[in-house]
């Protein structure tokens, strides 16, 4: 005999949840990447323009 499993239609799967965790952290890796090359980009405009 067979049973059924039955989950609720509201339930957050493991994936669901390990997605949003790794979706959370490429997001602020996204971010603090952007962060910095915009910083590098302003700092090395700078050092140019002033001819060190």
């Amino acid at each position: 005999m067979e049973q059924e499993l039955q989950v609720p239609s509201n339930a957050e799967t493991p994936t669901a949840r390990t997605l949003q965790t790794d979706s959370r952290l490429l997001l602020s890796l996204a971010v603090t990447a952007a962060i910095t090359g915009g910083g590098l980009l302003v700092f090395f405009t700078v050092v140019t323009a002033v001819g060190w």
